[in-house]
C-alpha cells in the first residue's frame, strides 16, 4: 500500500520504487496531499504550475505497465474524488477528451511533463500486465512553477 507523501518545505520531489514487485491491478505508487492545515509544511500543488513524472521502467517478462496521473480540487480527497488526467483530441472542429494513460511495453527511462492545473492533490497509479519477473518500476515526481 502507497504511503501519501507530504513534502518538506525544502523538498520538492516524490518517489517510488517498486522493489522488483509490480502490482497486476492498479496500485497507487505516490500520493501528494496538500491539506490547508499544513501549508507552510506541505508542496502547494495549486502553487506549482508544471509537473514532471520521470519513469524508469525495466520490462522483464510483463507485456506492458500503465501508468496513470490523477488530480483533485482537494487537499485530503477520498477515493472518490480523484480525476483522471485527459488528452483532446480535435477532429473536424470537435474537441474530445479522452482519459490518458502513460502504456509502456518495453525497457524505458523517460520524462513526462504535465500542468498541475487547479489541482490541490496529486496521485500517480500503475497497473502490470503479465508476468512480473524480473520487472521494476521506478517513479520520481518533481513540481515546479513556470
Amino acid at each position: 500500500m502507497a504511503t501519501p507523501i507530504r513534502f518538506c518545505s525544502s523538498c520538492d520531489m516524490a518517489s517510488f520504487d517498486s522493489g522488483g514487485v509490480l502490482a497486476t491491478s492498479e496500485t497507487t505508487a505516490i500520493t501528494v496531499l496538500d491539506t490547508d492545515a499544513l501549508s507552510t509544511s506541505v508542496v502547494s500543488i495549486g502553487g506549482n504550475t508544471q509537473g514532471t513524472l520521470y519513469i524508469d521502467f525495466t520490462k522483464g517478462s510483463l507485456t506492458n505497465v500503465i501508468i496513470k496521473i490523477y488530480g483533485s480540487y482537494l487537499g485530503n480527497p477520498t477515493s472518490s474524488d480523484w480525476f483522471q488526467e485527459t488528452q483532446e483530441s480535435d477532429s473536424n472542429g470537435t474537441a474530445t477528451l479522452y482519459a490518458y494513460n502513460i502504456t509502456l511495453t518495453a525497457d524505458a527511462k523517460l520524462a513526462w511533463h504535465f500542468p498541475l492545473g487547479a489541482y490541490r492533490s496529486l496521485k500517480i497509479t500503475y497497473t502490470g500486465t503479465g508476468t512480473a519477473t524480473s520487472s521494476a518500476l521506478k517513479l520520481y515526481l518533481g513540481a515546479r512553477s513556470n
